[in-house]
Formats: C-alpha cells, structure tokens, sequence
C-alpha cells in the first residue's frame, strides 16, 4: 500500500495525462477539419457573374395574342474541317442537345377598321391576320453538349457552340411550323376571340378564313 500523499500525487499524474490525451485529441480532429476545409476552398471552383451593364433599347406597344404554344428537343451537330488535314488533328465537332419553346399567335395590330363589319343578320365579321410565330427561345436550363471533339492540333472554336445553338432555335422554329403550330395558333385563336365578344354581348361570330404562312 502507498501512503495517502503517494496516492493523491498518482492520482493527479493520470488526470494530468488523461487531460493531455484529451486535449492532443481534440487538437487532431481539429486539424484535421480544418486542413480538409481548406483543401475544399482550394479545390472548389468558385463562380461570380458580374452585371457590367444593362440597357433599355427599345419600348414598343404590343397587340399579340399568344394562342398557341409548343415545346421541342432538337439535336444536332456542327462540324468544322479541312479537306487535306484529317480530323483527328485539325476538325471541331460538337453535338448539342436543345430544348426549346416555340409560342404563335396573331399580331392585332395589323388589323385595320375595314378587317371588321356586320352584315345584315347582325354578324359580325372579323378578318384576322395570319397567325405568325411570336417567340422561338431556348431553354438553358435543359440544353447541354453532348460531345466535343476537338483535332490535337488546333484550339477549340470558342464560337463553335454559340453558332450550335442558333442553328438549334431555327431548328426547332421550323420543326414547330411542320407540327402545325401556325394552324394550332389560328383556330385557338378565332376560338378565344369568339369567346370573348360572346361575354360582351356580341351573338353572332364569323371570321374569314385564315391561311398560315408557309415556313421560310
């Protein structure tokens, strides 16, 4: 048996130690959340957008009924090359993936007071514009590059995939006019028009007959 002094000064000792343990341990994991903290700051990109400028152009009076709307996916790809240069070292290829929404309707403002008379019945007959495409955008959010090939010998065409995506909108422009959204934005039309002078009153409805445009 030790005397009760040996004792204390024993007991004291392992508490000692047991705090240092404790304390070096925390110390550690500390370290080690810190040091993996900074290696996410270093290896995490960070991304900034900056607004240098923004401008009004142009402020005009719009007439457009949006009667009719269509969302499309287009793919496509655009390729640059040299006839005497194979395309494993001096072609571009890429393929893009686009969605899109493609709205028509009728510009009113076209219409002038002659486009409108009643006839005998108490009819009353309008002659509406041709219906026509209003907006043609692309949805960023659900279009990406597919692929991208660029020839070892060259530098990628930074244009490349802009020039992609304005082929794409006239793509899906044109591929919404073969499904028919022009005649889709004529009946809808004549339909909501209709609709609506029977709430103020009007009884009796007839339109000339609409021919859409064919696609340019």
């Amino acid at each position: 048996m030790f005397p009760a002094g040996v004792r204390r000064r024993h007991v004291a000792i392992l508490i000692t130690v047991a705090a240092a343990v404790l304390v070096a341990a925390a110390g550690f994991f500390l370290w080690r959340a810190t040091r993996r903290a900074i290696a996410r700051e270093l290896l995490t990109a960070r991304e900034q957008q900056i607004d240098l400028t923004a401008l009004v152009t142009r402020v005009r009076e719009l007439n457009r009924l949006e009667t009719a709307s269509m969302r499309v996916v287009h793919v496509s790809t655009i390729t640059q090359s040299y006839q005497l240069v194979p395309d494993t070292f001096a072609g571009d290829k890429l393929t893009l993936l686009a969605t899109g929404d493609v709205i028509a309707g009728l510009d009113l403002s076209q219409m002038k007071p002659a486009d409108a008379w009643r006839e005998g019945d108490g009819t009353l007959v309008l002659r509406l514009p041709p219906p026509q495409i209003l907006v043609t955008r692309l949805d960023n959010s659900q279009s990406r590059v597919l692929t991208r090939n660029t020839g070892i010998l060259r530098r990628a065409d930074i244009n490349l995939e802009s020039r992609a995506r304005e082929h794409a909108e006239t793509g899906i422009r044109n591929e919404a006019i073969r499904k028919g959204i022009l005649d889709l934005a004529a009946q809808n039309g004549e339909k909501k028009l209709a609709d609506f002078l029977h709430t103020v009153g009007v009884q009796r409805v007839r339109f000339f007959e609409i021919v859409p445009p064919q696609a340019r």
